[in-house]
């Protein structure tokens, strides 16, 4: 890591409210001045045996000052400890307005890594494009893109209380160019490995090598953290699981190359994915990979991203092979984790699927806190042991084989990289580039004998005056031209969005509207894009589902329906379907009628009512409900409940009859009723309720009961729609229970 000391920033900003929206627009203000206030990549600072709440954490790091828990935090006093590897949310939405508000939303929820990824291409172009709008590519590309995104996660990194690392791609014919700006304005870290160029883009190879030796160096200048893109043979091979050993030999290949233009090997993160997915038996498959990997890299980083080789548009498909791979991190190591969006399968990579994969990683990896000290690898497993030895001497064949034909550029002519078969083993289907041929081929031009850079940081032959040097004598290269853009951030240029339409102040100003009037509309990717999503089972066969399921988004009256999933749950008996449809409709909050908040009365306050008029309660979960949990909460002392502030509680268990629950609170002189009902099929919950307040009118005693309910289906508005005094639904505690019971007897009089 190489964080430098806060810079002077132009167009500075106050701190974020966190009950505040970002305003895009302030943080354009001033651009063309603000400076990164840190560069290099930052480490999360792992806190061991961290104690939180009643628990004791192994493996998590230190917490945030702002945050969002895990949704079942509330049951732990509302902790929410960080794993202890940096997380990573991939945001590829193609606005970077809306890119810095997802990455906002991500890092509350844990990340740490933003990485902007491409849609189209960055990795096409032939020139860094200062000026292309944001439409192309899909990629910070330009330097007010990158500089807004480096100036909001300042931003971000205070209110959260980590600092953030943003990441993108440093490849394509215009690398070395990337990696200059990115170094300029405070990128922290960025994919660049040149056999991504070679076998995916068709760049020229040897044109890539060059460019990619003058693109870490420059990297390297600036602490950048560096991810290969080995892994990219695992979603292009046909048979992804037979190109472990090849994935083997192109991080040793980029490694060593990094390794040899000057870059710290503590800057060098292997992108390693599990090859596998389920229904095939992944992690016997996928472990033995990951072991052959740390044993022979185990001086570098490890950045583990999930497998999206095999991903569809099911969500929880997606979900349960992150896990998965998830459990491989655990159980060998992973400095960076990656959180792939679910949505990576329907190329739409929503805000709360980002949120969604983040949290995945989270839940998932604090959860198996500590596991490898109970649960350890048998390396000397029969079956482990031998697969591990056999990648890594596959690996070691395909690169003596590598050699024998002359060397890398020599074997990719040949096809050797990205064959379905495992090495020896071949199937002919490899990626094969010509060295004579490619994308920029024949660009490279020789240095001439006197090639002097007055520039720092500069990779390769550079016949300077004496006492000029990178580090080596008192001067520096750009003492020639009074200081580089790399030392002196006075130079750095700053160069708008050329084109009229496609910028920024443009797509703010289609929404301008709507954010003065504070006015509401759906979105998942886009701001006041208007996209929902509707799931419904249709009883169909898959086809005409998905055609029947776009007529009902039509009924529904959205706009430009699409089926993103279906998932057939019988051939003959139904589908599944997830409709993706525009809805032209906003909302002013305004106009909305919002009850208050339940109002908390004060302990003492409670206590001396509830002592003063000797309550009693009569509890039971009422029907053929056995649900006991809920009701529990609510009333025992232990858990905080009624009994806490000295109500007498009689609990009559579950599946109890409405009927004996009332003559239960007529025998004990009860004041309160309460039921908890959970099961909803047939809307039993409302006759549960129903019943209870028609048997209390019928005996005589509603006007001196309290009727109240509870379960995960009621709210307050449906349970007095049904007869009841109050409904209760999830996240109830004994204390709104006790508050809204003291309120209404006073104002009732009771």
């Amino acid at each position: 890591m190489s964080d430098q000391a806060p810079r002077p920033a132009g167009g500075a900003l106050p701190p974020l409210d966190p009950n505040e929206k970002l305003d895009v627009a302030a943080l354009l203000e001033g651009i063309e001045s603000y400076r990164p206030r840190r560069k290099g990549w930052h480490w999360r600072e792992q806190v061991p045996e961290q104690k939180l709440h009643k628990f004791v954490y192994k493996e998590t790091s230190k917490g945030l000052k702002n945050s969002i828990p895990l949704p079942a935090a509330h049951y732990f006093g509302d902790i929410d400890p960080q794993p202890d590897c940096v997380v990573t949310t991939e945001i590829a939405s193609g606005r970077f307005e809306d890119d810095l508000r997802r990455m906002r939303m991500a890092a509350w929820h844990g990340a740490d890594h933003m990485m902007v990824i491409r849609t189209a291409g960055q990795s096409h172009m032939d020139g860094l494009l200062e000026g292309t709008p944001e439409g192309v590519g899909g990629i910070a590309v330009t330097r007010k893109q990158v500089r807004a995104t480096r100036k909001a996660l300042d931003l971000i990194e205070d209110e959260v209380g980590r600092p953030i690392n943003f990441h993108s791609y440093v490849s394509g014919v215009a690398g070395p160019e990337m990696a200059v700006m990115f170094a300029e304005e405070g990128v922290n870290g960025a994919h660049q490995d040149p056999q991504y160029n070679v076998l995916y883009r068709n760049i020229n190879m040897y044109r890539s090598f060059v460019d990619a030796a003058v693109a870490k160096h420059v990297m390297s200048s600036v602490g950048m953290a560096q991810i290969d893109g080995a892994h990219n043979a695992n979603a292009t091979a046909v048979e992804a699981w037979n190109v472990m050993p090849e994935l083997l030999v192109q991080h040793a290949i980029n490694s060593a190359y990094s390794v040899s233009v000057g870059m710290p090997k503590e800057d060098i993160c292997l992108s390693t994915v599990p090859p596998d997915a389920a229904p095939a038996p992944c992690m016997r498959m996928d472990l033995p990979y990951a072991v052959a990997l740390r044993d022979l890299f185990g001086e570098y980083k490890m950045r583990a991203q999930e497998n999206t080789r095999y991903m569809e548009a099911d969500g929880r498909d997606a979900t349960v092979s992150h896990v998965m791979n998830l459990m491989i991190s655990r159980l060998t190591s992973a400095d960076i984790q990656s959180t792939i969006t679910p949505d990576e399968g329907r190329n739409v990579p929503w805000h709360y699927n980002n949120v969604a994969a983040v949290n995945t990683a989270k839940q998932s990896l604090v959860g198996m806190d500590g596991l490898r000290e109970m649960v350890k690898l048998d390396r000397d497993a029969p079956e482990l042991k031998a697969k591990v030895r056999e990648i890594k001497e596959r690996a070691v064949l395909f690169l003596e084989a590598m050699l024998r034909e002359g060397g890398y550029f020599a074997s990719v002519e040949e096809a050797y990289f990205v064959d379905s078969g495992i090495y020896p083993e071949t199937h002919d289907d490899g990626i094969a580039r010509k060295s004579d041929g490619g994308v920029a081929a024949g660009t490279i031009v020789e240095r001439a004998a006197d090639y002097l850079a007055p520039v720092c940081h500069h990779f390769g032959e550079n016949h300077l005056p004496d006492g000029l040097g990178d580090g080596e004598g008192p001067g520096k290269p750009c003492d020639l031209i009074g200081g580089c853009t790399l030392c002196d951030a006075e130079k750095v240029p700053f160069i708008d969005e050329l084109d009229p339409e496609d910028n920024v102040t443009a797509r703010l100003a289609q929404t301008a509207d709507l954010r003065a009037q504070g006015l509401i509309r759906p979105e998942v990717e886009w701001a006041a894009d208007g996209w929902v999503v509707v799931t419904m089972f249709l009883p169909a066969a898959p086809r005409v589902a998905e055609f029947a399921a776009l007529e009902f988004g039509k009924a529904m009256n959205l706009q430009d329906c699409e089926v993103i999933n279906r998932q057939v749950m019988h051939p003959a008996e139904g589908t599944l379907i997830e409709l993706k449809g525009r809805l032209d409709v906003v909302v002013d909050p305004a106009t909305l009628t919002i009850p208050p908040e339940p109002v908390v009365i004060s302990d003492a306050e409670i206590r001396a009512f509830v002592t003063g008029k000797k309550l009693k309660c009569v509890a039971a979960t009422v029907g053929e409900d056995e649900h006991s949990v809920g009701m529990r909460e609510i009333i025992d002392i232990k858990h905080g409940g009624l009994e806490k502030w000295g109500f007498a509680c009689e609990y009559l268990g579950t599946s109890v009859p409405v009927e004996k629950v009332l003559d239960a609170a007529i025998e004990h002189a009860a004041q309160i009723v309460l039921i908890s009902t959970i099961i909803t099929h047939g809307d039993m919950h409302r006759n549960n309720m129903e019943k209870l307040a028609d048997l209390a009118v019928e005996k005589g005693v509603r006007d001196k009961l309290l009727l109240i309910s509870g379960g995960t289906q009621v709210t307050d508005e449906l349970a007095r729609s049904w007869g009841m005094d109050a409904g209760f639904g999830r996240r109830a505690k004994g204390i709104g229970v006790a508050s809204f019971v003291v309120k209404t007897m006073r104002e009732r009089g009771m």
